[in-house]
């Protein structure tokens, strides 16, 4: 998901001091701590709305596995920010996030099984039926992101302006 930021010519401006300041190295800390300060929000925006896009029973088991890292970069002009959302199964397998987030959920049928004729290599005399495609509605990560999109612009603003200040000694 991309997001462009209105007034990123501030960006810019931090930028270009912070390549000039004589205490770069702390007020590009201060910078990046008041940049990801504000990235939590997303993160509990995500969480919080997940059960008004999927059903109930997988949202109670994909929430508590759903990891949010975060990222920032502030190379050149530009100042990224990257949150990447994973999860994990009960078995340790990785949850299809990418796909869920698209709209699809593919689960097994619950509670179904097939029966084999007995299989020398697994000794199995049954096996669990197949998988289901359902359509869930699309965007539970990126919609409530873009929900909380302006009070987080608001915050990092603030923390350009805290280290601009700090740069021009005012």
């Amino acid at each position: 998901m991309s997001v462009r930021v209105v007034g990123a010519d501030r960006f810019r401006v931090v930028g270009r001091r912070l390549r000039t300041a004589a205490d770069r190295k702390e007020l590009t800390r201060e910078l990046r701590k008041g940049i990801l300060d504000a990235v939590p929000a997303l993160k509990d925006a995500v969480r919080a709305d997940a059960a008004g896009y999927l059903p109930d029973r997988y949202a109670a088991e994909l929430v508590p596995s759903l990891r949010m890292t975060t990222s920032s970069s502030l190379a050149g002009d530009q100042v990224t920010v990257r949150i990447s959302v994973t999860g994990k199964g009960a078995k340790g397998n990785a949850r299809q996030v990418g796909d869920v987030e698209g709209g699809t959920l593919r689960h097994p049928v619950f509670g179904r099984t097939r029966p084999l004729r007995r299989h020398a290599l697994h000794k199995a005399t049954s096996q669990v039926n197949p998988w289901v495609t359902q359509a869930v509605r699309p965007g539970f990560v990126t919609k409530p992101m873009l929900a909380k999109r302006s009070a987080v612009r608001a915050e990092i603003e603030a923390a350009v302006d805290r280290v601009l200040d700090k740069i021009t000694g005012a």
